[in-house]
């Protein structure tokens, strides 16, 4: 069945803390229009021996242009007109935002999501005599994204890795949500079984170690053994290392019978 996708499910939330110790604030209340324009840049070419030309697309050069009503209590709002009023350039008008796409199908609470470094180009501010201020700025994408998974209600941002990635993970024979690919970036993972064990078993392509384990009783479950399940919700986890790298898939299996 064909699904039209709301606006409202493509979501961006703005860094207003530091980096390190990131505080997302949606970017909603007041805004009226944003759109993601990716702006690619194309080469353009025919070749001596054929009449039809080729388009190749080189790169791209993404941004957000944002129009909002100014709403003075509003973080995204208070964040943006700090770097408007100083007219910061450079590193000092250095954003940090996620976009959340909440149309894909969740797990854990988390959706598929990137995150992005910009700069922040304020454009106007005010408006005409008796209306509402308006603010217009635009978010220029800097860089490549950081491809990873967010959770709207924690406001938790997961990038997904590089080196420590599961090649394959079967949890006994649970219809894991989301299907397990090898190129897929989620780290989270729900399922529901009727049977009182499951066995757990994963490989890592690189050459990581990789550790089953059972949270509910805090213990290693060894590849291909059975683990217990209790009745209800289990936290099942596979930890992966390679190198300094250290990711843990967590699974959320229910038993129902």
């Amino acid at each position: 069945m064909t699904v039209t996708v709301k606006r409202s499910l493509i979501a961006s939330f703005l860094n207003t803390g530091t980096y390190n110790s990131p505080t997302w604030s949606i970017i909603g209340p007041g805004v009226t229009t944003g759109k993601i324009a990716y702006n690619p840049k194309t080469l353009q070419e025919i070749y001596i021996n054929e009449d039809t030309g080729h388009t190749l697309v080189e790169s791209y050069m993404p941004n957000m242009p944002i129009e909002a009503t100014v709403i003075s209590d509003d973080p995204v709002f208070l964040y943006v007109d700090t770097l408007r009023r100083g007219r910061s350039v450079l590193d000092g008008a250095v954003v940090d935002i996620v976009n959340v796409w909440k149309y894909m199908t969740p797990a854990l609470g988390y959706y598929a999501a990137e995150r992005q470094a910009a700069e922040l180009q304020a454009e106007e501010f005010g408006g005409p005599g008796g209306e509402v201020a308006k603010i217009k700025v635009t978010i220029n994408y800097s860089g490549a994204q950081i491809p990873g998974a967010f959770n709207p209600t924690t406001l938790a941002f997961t990038a997904a890795p590089v080196l420590a990635v599961l090649a394959t993970m079967v949890i006994g024979s649970v219809t894991l949500t989301p299907l397990f690919a090898t190129d897929h970036t989620w780290m989270y993972y729900a399922g529901t079984v009727a049977a009182s064990t499951v066995t757990m078993t994963s490989t890592c392509s690189a050459a990581g170690a990789v550790v089953l384990q059972k949270d509910n009783a805090d213990s290693t479950v060894t590849q291909g053994a059975a683990a217990s399940l209790s009745m209800g919700l289990n936290h099942l986890k596979i930890q992966v290392t390679v190198g300094s790298e250290v990711v843990t898939y967590k699974i959320d299996i229910t038993r129902t019978a």
